[in-house]
């Protein structure tokens, strides 16, 4: 081989090199985003029901603590702690030895007193006859007047002491003020009962029936003033055994608390067999009247920084944010404004969208996966 075909095929090996580190004009299209798998759903007209669940606390209808109105050793007690006791039970009988004692003179004073002013309303007759007849002066008869009427004020103040001691007698045999539950009793028989003390014998609680209290929020307010003027409002409490109670709204505070906004409520529920329990919590739900608007599910609703939205699908398969209004919500309903009737929104698998993905429709295990 010569010289200048050893340089011609060196030449052609140079320039094959050359060629094949040369690089390429044309650059691979990037990979488009896949659409995420959505659930969608219709905005549609509808109903959706108002009820108030809450968390109360079973309270006594009322209380009355029960004391002593006069001072005397306690004789006898009736009852035993923890009793059911009806209005006007006798409780508790004090010593009455003083108080009988003392009723019994005041009686024989106001006998003693109506006498002597039976003989002075005799002896002024007389006077009087005796005046008229000229054997007596004026002066005689006007003195058997003054008299009669200070035995009249003295029979008139026997009866008032008698009338006093009679109380007091009465005062010896305690009796119950309403039908209730006894509580504790703070002193045993033979202590002495002090008039007017600090401390009740007993506390009697009226558990039958019974209240609830329990806070409504005040957005829920409006609402229960609207069916108020409708008539009595039920509620519904779940007893401690299960079985579902229904009362009656009793009483709504006249204030707001601003700090938490809400309001409180007692409802009125009868209580014969008292599985209802003062101290023991309860849930309680309130129905009122169903509300009409645009509902979606609630899991559509999306919260954002500044508001709630949802993703509207276009005709083009992407999603666009629709700021709405949460009027309310009630399990997984919600009732909206903001968007068209007829829209149709993205229900499930938005967790990880942007404005402008492309979606397509999934079944629901899909969307779940997706939206991992």
């Amino acid at each position: 081989m010569n010289r200048l075909t050893i340089a011609s095929f060196t030449c052609i090996c140079l320039m094959s090199l050359v060629a094949c580190s040369k690089p390429s004009d044309s650059k691979k299209p990037s990979a488009e985003k896949r659409p995420s798998n959505v659930i969608s759903t219709q905005v549609k007209m509808g109903a959706l029901p108002h009820e108030i669940n809450a968390v109360g606390h079973a309270e006594a209808l009322q209380t009355v603590e029960v004391r002593p109105q006069i001072t005397a050793q306690i004789a006898q007690i009736h009852f035993k702690e923890g009793d059911q006791v009806n209005a006007g039970q006798l409780l508790f009988t004090l010593d009455a030895d003083k108080a009988k004692s003392q009723a019994s003179r005041s009686l024989a004073l106001t006998e003693k007193s109506k006498a002597e002013y039976a003989e002075a309303v005799r002896n002024l007759k007389r006077t009087e006859e005796l005046a008229e007849a000229g054997f007596v002066s004026q002066s005689a008869v006007d003195t058997a007047r003054a008299k009669m009427g200070s035995l009249q004020a003295q029979v008139a103040a026997a009866k008032a002491d008698e009338s006093a001691n009679a109380v007091e007698l009465a005062y010896t045999q305690i009796k119950a003020p309403i039908t209730g539950r006894t509580g504790t009793v703070s002193l045993k028989r033979g202590s002495l009962a002090q008039a007017n003390s600090s401390t009740p014998l007993v506390v009697i609680s009226q558990t039958n029936p019974i209240q609830i209290s329990f806070n409504i929020n005040q957005s829920d307010l409006p609402a229960v003033l609207a069916a108020q003027n409708q008539g009595p409002i039920k509620v519904s409490s779940q007893l401690p055994n299960g079985e579902l109670r229904t009362g009656e709204l009793l009483f709504l505070d006249n204030t707001v608390d601003k700090a938490s906004g809400t309001l409180l409520a007692k409802a009125k529920f009868a209580n014969q067999d008292q599985q209802l329990w003062p101290g023991l919590s309860s849930s309680v739900t309130i129905k009122l009247a169903e509300q009409k608007g645009l509902v979606v599910p609630l899991q559509a609703v999306q919260t954002g920084p500044e508001q709630r939205f949802v993703y509207v699908i276009d005709h083009n398969q992407q999603v666009k944010v629709q700021p709405i209004t949460l009027i309310r919500s009630q399990n997984d309903l919600a009732l909206i404004e903001g968007v068209a009737e007829g829209t149709r929104i993205v229900k499930e698998g938005g967790q990880n969208l942007r404005p402008g993905d492309k979606v397509a429709e999934a079944s629901k295990a899909s969307a779940v996966q997706g939206s991992k």
